[in-house]
């Protein structure tokens, strides 16, 4: 009896689905599925030099015209703060090149620029949905660097004692280039991500400042070096 209950069931069933089109025999099939084209991009020709980087000697970003990027397997070996050099060397390798392929893998999920304060003022992220590429970010960045003499002023912020911060991704590590007046800066913040080094934020003036920028109310930018905590003494100091 119960199977003749359960066999009256199934066909029920059957042929309710039947009728409501849920068969997947009546499924409607496209005639072909939309495949999206990959991402490319044709280098362009180096950026013209400006300001501070029409120095003899050429502009920053030339000086890296003839580099050739490291291997992926080189990269992934880099830590912190040790080889922070090596990746603000890779990044300007790269935007030299006008490669904004390679140059992803060298940026965080959620890369930002903006503002060169460690504050990351007026930050926008470097890939959006209408440019996963971030060509705005790159021909910005590729302009700025042209304006840098090839010897700019280069700061690694150090991290005394606490470099395993750094390596373990505890804490950033800034660096920055900055022009002979001190007024046009790029700062360059790195982290460690899955165990990578990766660039989080660039910070540069698209154009070149005339004075120096001020931006009131908005806090100090936090320390470079962390703050450290020290045990309270409980003891009562002796008299």
């Amino acid at each position: 009896m119960r199977r003749a209950s359960l066999l009256a069931s199934l066909l029920s069933l059957a042929a309710v689905v039947s009728s409501t089109g849920c068969d997947p025999a009546d499924a409607v099939i496209p005639e072909h599925w939309v495949v999206e084209p990959p991402l490319t991009h044709e280098p362009r020709p180096m950026p013209q030099p400006s300001d501070e980087g029409l120095d003899e000697e050429g502009s920053l970003l030339a000086s890296y015209a003839d580099r050739s990027p490291n291997k992926v397997e080189e990269l992934e070996a880099w830590m912190l703060p040790f080889q922070a050099r090596a990746a603000v060397a890779e990044l300007l390798i790269l935007t030299a090149d006008d490669d904004p392929m390679r140059l992803r893998r060298l940026m965080t999920r959620n890369a930002r620029w903006g503002f060169p304060d460690r504050r990351q003022l007026q930050a926008e992220p470097i890939y959006t949905k209408d440019d996963p590429l971030g060509l705005e970010f790159l021909t910005a960045f590729r302009q700025a660097t042209s304006r840098f003499k090839k010897r700019a002023h280069f700061n690694l912020e150090p991290l005394p004692g606490f470099e395993m911060f750094a390596a373990t991704g505890a804490e950033p590590v800034w660096c920055s280039y900055s022009s002979d007046d001190g007024l046009d800066i790029i700062g360059i913040r790195m982290i460690v991500e899955d165990g990578h080094v990766k660039i989080d934020y660039i910070g540069f003036f698209v154009d070149r400042p005339t004075g120096q920028i001020r931006v009131p109310a908005t806090g100090s930018p936090p320390p470079v070096i962390p703050y450290a905590k020290f045990p309270a003494p409980l003891t009562l100091p002796e008299d």
